[in-house]
C-alpha cells in the first residue's frame, strides 16, 4: 500500500503550503521591526529561536545526524537564501522583492540543464519566460537599473542561493528534514550576523530589545520551523526548478497581503503578471510529475 508520503503529489501539496506561509513572511519581519529589531536582527531572533528548538528536537527523539556534503552545503545555501531575502524585505518594497527572487525558477532550470543532464525543451523557455514576463508586469512593466537598489540585488543574490541549494539537496541522499533544517537555520542565523556586522540593523537595548528578541525566537518555533521542514522536505523529492515553479504561489500571499495591509500597488496589470507566474508554475509541476510517471 502506497503511504501518502510516497504518493506523488504529497510534496506538491506541502510545497504549496510552504508556498502560502513563505508570503507572509514579512510580516512577522516588518513587525520585529517595530520593536526594535531592524536589518537582520529579526531575522537573527527567528533563527536562533528555530535553531535551539531543532537542535532539542533532534536531541530528544534522537533524530540521526548524517548529512552528506551535498546535504551540508545544499541546507546551508538554503540559509544564505532565508537570511537575504529576509534582510531584503527590510530594504525594498515587499512585491518587488518576491518576484525579483522569483527568478529562482530561471536559475533552477539552467542548473538542472547544465549541471544534472536534464533536456532544454521549448516548454522550458516557455515556462521561464512565463515567469518572467509576469514579475515584470506585477512590477508595473518598470524594472528599470535606474530603480535598482541594494534590496533588489539582495532578492535576486536570494533567487540565486535557493535555486542552487535546492539543487544540491534534491541531488544528495535522503536524510532527516530537521537535520536539514537545523544546518539551514544555523547558516541564515551566521548570515544574518554577517549582515548586522555589515550595519544592517543598529545596536539596541532596554525592553524593545528583551521583547524584540523573544517575539523573535518565538516566531522563529511557531512559524519558521514548520515552513523549512515542508520545504526542505518537499525539496528532497522535487527537481529544484519544479519546486522553485511550485513556490511561486507564494506570490499570491504576499502580493495580496501586501496590498491589503501595505497599500502597495495592485492593478489589472498585477494581475494579469500573477496569472502568467502561476500558468508557469502549474505548467512545469504538471511536467515534472509527468516526466517522473513515465
Amino acid at each position: 500500500m502506497t503511504t501518502l508520503a510516497e504518493k506523488p503529489m504529497t510534496p506538491v501539496i506541502l510545497a504549496f503550503l510552504a508556498a502560502a506561509l513563505w508570503g507572509i513572511w514579512w510580516i512577522p519581519i516588518r513587525y520585529l521591526e517595530t520593536l526594535g529589531m531592524d536589518g537582520a536582527w529579526g531575522s537573527v531572533a527567528m533563527n536562533v529561536g528555530a535553531t535551539i528548538f531543532a537542535v532539542l528536537w533532534i536531541a530528544v527523539m534522537r533524530v540521526p545526524f548524517r548529512l552528506g556534503v551535498s546535504g551540508i552545503l545544499g541546507a546551508a545555501l538554503v540559509g544564505v537564501a532565508v537570511s537575504t531575502y529576509s534582510v531584503a524585505i527590510t530594504m525594498s518594497d515587499v512585491v518587488r522583492v518576491i518576484l525579483l527572487f522569483y527568478l529562482a525558477p530561471g536559475w533552477g532550470k539552467i542548473i538542472e540543464w547544465a549541471f544534472m543532464g536534464r533536456g532544454w525543451h521549448w516548454t522550458s523557455t516557455l515556462t521561464i519566460a512565463a515567469s518572467l514576463l509576469g514579475a515584470w508586469l506585477v512590477l508595473g512593466g518598470d524594472l528599470t537599473l535606474a530603480g535598482f537598489g541594494a534590496g533588489d540585488l539582495l532578492a535576486v543574490l536570494s533567487g540565486m542561493a535557493w535555486a542552487g541549494g535546492a539543487a544540491l539537496i534534491f541531488t544528495g541522499s535522503r536524510v532527516s528534514p530537521s537535520a536539514l533544517t537545523l544546518v539551514t537555520c544555523l547558516s541564515a542565523t551566521l548570515i544574518g550576523l554577517g549582515f548586522i556586522l555589515l550595519g544592517q540593523g543598529t545596536v539596541f537595548s532596554g525592553s524593545a530589545s528583551v521583547l524584540g528578541s523573544g517575539m523573535g525566537a518565538l516566531s522563529g518555533v511557531v512559524y519558521v520551523l514548520p515552513i523549512m521542514v515542508l520545504t526542505l522536505w518537499s525539496a528532497q523529492r522535487l527537481p529544484p526548478a519544479t519546486i522553485s515553479f511550485l513556490l511561486t504561489a507564494e506570490i499570491l500571499s504576499g502580493v495580496l497581503s501586501g496590498v491589503l495591509f501595505l497599500d502597495e500597488p495592485f492593478g489589472a496589470m498585477q494581475a494579469g503578471g500573477a496569472a502568467l507566474i502561476l500558468f508557469a508554475a502549474t505548467a512545469e509541476v504538471f511536467k515534472g510529475l509527468g516526466a517522473k510517471a513515465g
